[in-house]
């Protein structure tokens, strides 16, 4: 797993309708008035799209044919550098920005005025190129004229909200967590076993001979058989936040087959998008490889607390502030930041998801995948006639073909969404809606505070600046 290598709260219900095969996906502004005012939006999102993270040179060792180039622009022969923001990613991120901007004009939330927009907002991205430039141009298409502040620490450097294990803000016990993950998912073997359908198709894309051959045919003389190599579920003495768990070959899998969803959504050729061999169904279906090493490493429940309580922790002052009318240190932006966009990496927002215990599934991806683009969103309401606060939480992304496409969106043609649902002590509130008092609670049960940063004394990132675009 490589770091360092919800959403349209807005959308407050199901979307109008996003195409007749899909008459659930929800709908980005509910019917009628809802007696609530929209007072904060918080995204909390992974990057758009990137090129593979893995090098060409990795890349090259897994499979018979050479992967694609990921071009800096069009019809350029020199590749993206490895992990970056591809120029399709930026447009995808701006469109994603651009639909937020409708909907919180129709919220009253934006005005339309830049410069009183910018100074009630808040951009925030981990340390790496993907997240800045995603966030840059997320606000881009959100604010549209204004020079964005993307708030982040230095590129390659730890940000212990996102990273506190190697920002020595939490402590885990790689033992405990090896326990607990197998008292879930039992052993590498037993893991290894349940997904070696799709580790067998990797194996004839990555080859190139006919899925299902028997015997199959030996590895190519000098590749690496990263379909064949065995599943662990061992402890490492890593400190970052991901890595405590080795997954092998699992992990090594979805190396080989994360380029994939990529090639797709970046708009590549269709004889170059898993070199021709795989439908968008199956690629969907290798991309439960990458969710499962998220299940293990990040949402069970040790992991998911000692890992992401820095994170909740932030966003819950980020609502208090706002709630109180005051600034409150550790939260993100001050009482003024009606829109927070946080931009971050996959991993992160699963976990996250996996403190709360929240769960997605969109159409056309797998169960609770962070799609490029992706974003978890918390939005904090008011009854008009009581003036209690209530949340609502959402994931939202763009399908496949709207990223591959770079499909404009609007209120009518909006991104896929769902409305979350936010267990409490295994009660359903009846609409989903939760009262901010026992979201509140609810987060502070969750949170372990001997793994957050002291806010009186936690490192603030300035506004960074000459992120390279390539």
């Amino acid at each position: 797993m490589k770091y360092p290598s919800r959403c349209t709260a807005f959308l407050s219900g199901l979307l109008l309708a996003l195409t007749a095969a899909f008459p659930a996906a929800a709908q980005t502004v509910r019917p009628g008035d809802d007696g609530t005012t929209l007072e904060q939006i918080i995204v909390f999102g992974r990057h758009s799209v990137r090129s593979p993270t893995a090098s060409q040179d990795t890349l090259k060792t897994y499979a018979v044919d050479l992967y694609p180039i990921f071009p800096v622009q069009p019809g350029s022969l020199t590749p993206v550098q490895p992990g970056y923001l591809t120029p399709h990613g930026r447009e995808a991120a701006a469109l994603m920005g651009s639909y937020f901007r409708s909907y919180l004009l129709h919220e009253r939330l934006l005005t339309g005025r830049a410069q009183t927009d910018l100074a009630r907002s808040y951009f925030r991205a981990n340390s790496i190129q993907r997240s800045n430039v995603t966030a840059a141009f997320f606000g881009a298409g959100l604010i549209p004229g204004a020079t964005i502040p993307v708030h982040s620490f230095p590129l390659g450097t730890t940000d212990p909200v996102f990273d506190p294990l190697a920002a020595k803000v939490a402590t885990v016990d790689p033992g405990r967590a090896e326990i607990e993950v197998k008292g879930i998912y039992n052993s590498g073997p037993a893991l290894g076993s349940a997904y070696a359908e799709e580790r067998s198709l990797l194996r004839s894309v990555l080859f190139a001979y006919p899925p299902g051959t028997q015997p199959p045919p030996p590895a190519p003389t000098g590749k690496v058989d990263v379909a064949s190599q065995p599943v662990l579920l061992e402890a490492t003495p890593i400190p970052e936040t991901g890595a405590v768990i080795n997954l092998g070959g699992l992990e090594n899998s979805q190396d080989a087959a994360d380029a994939f969803v990529m090639e797709y959504t970046a708009g590549l050729p269709l004889e170059q998008v898993a070199w021709g061999r795989l439908s968008l169904d199956a690629i969907s279906r290798e991309s439960r490889m990458e969710q499962m090493i998220f299940e293990v490493s990040l949402r069970s429940p040790y992991l998911a607390r000692v890992q992401s309580s820095n994170a909740a922790s932030h966003i819950l002052r980020t609502m208090e502030q706002v709630v109180i009318g005051d600034d409150i240190a550790g939260g993100f932006g001050n009482a003024r930041s009606r829109v927070v966009v946080v931009i971050s990496s996959d991993g992160y927002e699963a976990g996250l998801a996996g403190l709360l215990n929240l769960h997605w599934l969109l159409p056309g991806y797998q169960k609770d995948f962070c799609a490029p683009g992706g974003a978890l969103v918390f939005e904090l309401r008011r009854s008009r006639r009581s003036s209690d606060h209530i949340v609502r939480a959402f994931y939202t992304s763009q399908t496949f073909d709207q990223l591959r496409n770079l499909t404009p969106l609007t209120l009518d043609s909006p991104p896929a969404t769902m409305q979350l649902l936010i267990p409490v002590d295994g009660q359903t509130p009846p609409n989903l809606d939760l009262p901010f008092d026992v979201f509140q609670k609810l987060l502070r049960k969750a949170i372990d505070p001997t793994c957050v940063d002291d806010p009186r004394t936690e490192p603030l990132p300035g506004v960074l600046t000459g992120v390279p675009f390539q």
